[in-house]
């Protein structure tokens, strides 16, 4: 399996997997939705729009195909939940559905917000979803519909994703961190909000061997760590440099949001790291190669 398309290449974690890919010496094909994010050699597809789906798989005739574009604004799903089920079920669908057709292998990327925060423990691929908000309804269904249309295709939840964009202007946590701290200006990090992060150039790397591999179903591909908003936060500005005194801890209650959020969706890795036979990166070792790498 040589030929990988990457739905979403434009995006965050699409944009590392095409240099992953590439690095690891498969032909990469990238799709990209918007005007803004045009890129030189790239198909423009639709995930809404099954037309746009077929004749972009007919052209690239992949043998895999990774489906990064979402739909990820939590509070904008929760205002538009129509736009969210069209773009992250329905899309999900019309991909899974060309994909079977054509016998290619298809992989999803989804979320810890599958789950209720609840447990007070990681969360592991056999633990029921719970979705709390649109974002994270929709994008169940959108597993849902992978895992339906093939047997052997596969979903890699993800939290948090972090790292350099280099195609565009869009933030992401960390990278808003740095740029707010490096401005001296005050920001407000969640202390009672704990999540998995995510560097995305290894997590790219992760998810397209363990794609390559005869994995199939869910695997939870995030980084190893449980910690608040507040704590990487705080690491952030450590690795960097940067002040911490302009951090200040707030809680959830003192700054609500418009969708509900699971208090606590760490994600057990084990199987992953079973996998590849190696640990995830960590916040601290991502950190340091981000730091490295501007």
């Amino acid at each position: 399996m040589h030929r990988v398309m990457v739905v979403g290449a434009s995006g965050l974690l699409g944009q590392h997997m095409m240099s992953a890919g590439t690095e690891m010496g498969l032909a990469m094909n990238g799709t990209y939705n918007t005007v803004n994010d045009e890129m030189s050699g790239m198909v423009r597809m639709d995930i809404t729009d099954a037309d746009s789906v077929s004749q972009g798989l007919e052209a690239a005739c992949p043998e895999l195909v990774v489906l990064c574009a979402a739909m990820t604004n939590v509070d904008q799903c929760e205002r538009e939940p129509d736009a969210a089920y069209k773009v992250n079920m329905e899309g999900s669908f019309n991909v899974a559905s060309e994909c079977r057709s054509a016998g290619i292998k298809m992989v999803y990327i989804s979320t810890d917000y599958v789950f209720n925060g609840l447990k007070g423990g990681r969360y592991h691929e056999f633990e029921p979803a719970d979705p709390l908000s649109v974002y994270a309804r929709s994008k169940l269904e959108g597993e849902r519909v992978t895992l339906d249309a093939d047997r052997n295709n596969l979903v890699c939840r993800v939290s948090v994703v972090y790292g350099w964009n280099r195609l565009n202007r869009k933030s992401n946590f960390v990278s808003w961190t740095v740029d707010s701290l490096r401005r001296g200006q005050e920001i407000r990090l969640y202390d009672d909000q704990f999540v998995s992060p995510t560097y995305a150039p290894a997590a790219a790397r992760d998810i397209l061997e363990l794609s390559l591999g005869k994995l199939k179903g869910i695997c939870h591909t995030s980084g190893p760590d449980c910690l608040s908003r507040y704590d990487i936060g705080t690491t952030v500005a450590e690795v960097f440099g940067l002040d911490a005194s302009l951090i200040r801890a707030v809680s959830t209650a003192e700054m609500p949001l418009l969708a509900k959020r699971p208090a606590r969706s760490c994600l057990g890795v084990d199987l992953a790291e079973s996998e590849l036979g190696r640990p995830m990166t960590s916040l601290r070792q991502g950190l340091e190669m981000m730091r490295d790498s501007e």
